[in-house]
């Protein structure tokens, strides 16, 4: 505007027990062979062969037949080798994560074990149990992951990335903005502490200890160049602290509180223009969020605007505005509110404007003020698919969950064909309208374009992993 796994041997002892053959006088001698044992099949404790019964008293012999040796017992048969059992399968691993928040498919279960195989005479062994089935893999990202990789993984990349607090990326490892130092007009670039983690405090503190510094350039972590910049030192937002709210480390945010904006208007790369889809948001500080003593307010606006610094007319913009401002619509209460700038009107939502720059603002009540215990710190959300609808979000940065203000069509009023479809040009500012207007203050800490509609359920996992950093 101007506003996301055998038997036992056979015991042989046959001993075969020979009797003794006696010669009897008139009478046939006995020639009864006591039978040996004969050894017994190895079973599992078979009983050892029975004594041999001698022979009887032969007729008129007057030797007795000496009975058969005692048999030699079978020996015990050695049951077989209890089967081993069949190992089990091992658990399987989960699904991988799902990629772009769909859900992860579950990891294939562990094959049974075979069955032991049984041992001569012996039991099988048990068959070995199945191994569990795996659990699914989660769907898109974690809460862990930065909001970068989060989009990525839906198959939304963000094309512009800022932040004064962090890498947005988990393999990012450059400049996050460069300060301007008041003594000496020196300037130094601000990277990360380490790859993918927080600002380099201990730099940027050594660099401006006994001065104050300004921020002069805000890097583009997606890779594209849409640096946004300012040369002029008056116009450079300062660098203030906020403590988190555990009280143990003081961050940096860019604030404007006198018309300073950064901006890029024609350097930039894939930044959606015509009636292309978008998403943006915006992590900002509430406390500074107002207007110049006697302005309205217009505009601090962040994302997609002109590419030259004028006012093009309805729809040539799509940035998101925080603040207070009521000449065109507004949320409800005093503000400040989460808007879309699309040139020639913030909306908070509903059919449009009414009575346009008359004083007399329409109202959407699901459209709240923001102000938040402890730091204030809200993020504002804009998605448009360019052609018909746009949706606005807005939520507590360190906290919560994200509510919607409005899901619905683009402005119909003051006439349709203003706003549907857009005429985006690309162009990228922060602290300011569409033509330059930069009446509005704020406190800015992140934000991002995305060439694309994100789903809901990447906003969700963006608004989680903020908490874990502006809610500490």
């Amino acid at each position: 505007m101007t506003r996301t796994l055998n038997r036992g041997r056979i015991g042989l002892a046959s001993s075969l027990c020979l009797a003794a053959l006696l010669a009897g006088c008139g009478g046939g001698g006995g020639t009864t062979e006591g039978t040996g044992g004969a050894g017994e099949t190895g079973g599992a404790g078979e009983t050892g062969g029975a004594k041999a019964t001698g022979g009887t008293t032969g007729m008129g012999g007057t030797t007795t037949a000496t009975g058969g040796a005692p048999g030699t017992g079978g020996a015990k048969a050695t049951g077989g080798t209890t089967g081993v059992g069949g190992t089990g399968g091992a658990t399987a691993t989960g699904g991988a994560t799902g990629t772009g928040g769909h859900a992860g498919a579950g990891g294939t279960g562990g094959t049974a074990g075979a069955a032991g195989q049984a041992g001569k005479n012996g039991s099988a062994g048990a068959s070995g149990s199945a191994g569990a089935t795996g659990t699914g893999g989660a769907g898109g990202a974690t809460a862990g992951d930065l909001p970068g990789d989060i989009a990525s993984a839906a198959g939304t990349p963000l094309v512009a990335a800022h932040s004064m607090t962090r890498a947005l990326f988990a393999a990012y490892n450059g400049n996050l903005f460069q300060v301007r130092r008041a003594s000496d007009a020196k300037t130094q670039d601000i990277g990360v502490a380490s790859m993918g983690g927080q600002v380099d405090l201990t730099t940027l503190n050594t660099f401006c200890t006994g001065t104050t510094c300004a921020v002069s350039k805000l890097y583009d972590q997606a890779g594209n160049g849409n640096d946004l910049s300012q040369a002029t030192a008056a116009n450079q937002p300062a660098v203030q602290f906020w403590t988190t709210a555990d009280g143990t480390t003081k961050l940096p945010m860019a604030v404007s509180t006198n018309k300073q904006w950064l901006r890029n208007r024609l350097q930039t790369k894939k930044i959606p223009t015509g009636s292309k889809p978008q998403t943006e948001y915006m992590v900002v500080h509430a406390a500074f969020a107002g207007a110049i003593a006697g302005t309205n307010g217009c505009c601090y606006d962040y994302g997609n605007m002109e590419t030259q610094i004028t006012d093009d007319g309805p729809g040539t913009m799509s940035a998101l505005y925080f603040g207070s401002a009521t000449d065109w619509t507004r949320g409800a209460g005093t503000g400040p509110w989460g808007m879309m700038d699309l040139e020639n009107g913030l909306f908070a939502g509903g059919g449009g404007i009414a009575n346009l720059n008359q004083g007399s603002a329409s109202v959407n009540a699901q459209d709240p003020t923001i102000k938040y215990p402890g730091n204030n710190i809200a993020v504002i959300f804009g998605k448009t698919d360019g052609t018909m609808n746009f949706t606005l979000k807005y939520g507590n940065a360190a906290t919560g969950t994200l509510g919607t203000a409005w899901n619905g069509s683009l402005p119909t009023m003051p006439n349709p064909t203003k706003y549907i479809p857009l005429q985006q040009q690309g162009g990228l500012s922060l602290g300011e309208g569409g033509d330059g207007s930069n009446m509005g203050t704020g406190a800015f800490s992140e934000g991002v374009v995305i060439a694309a509609q994100t789903s809901d359920a990447t906003d969700n996992a963006i608004q989680t992993n903020l908490t874990t950093v502006y809610g500490k």
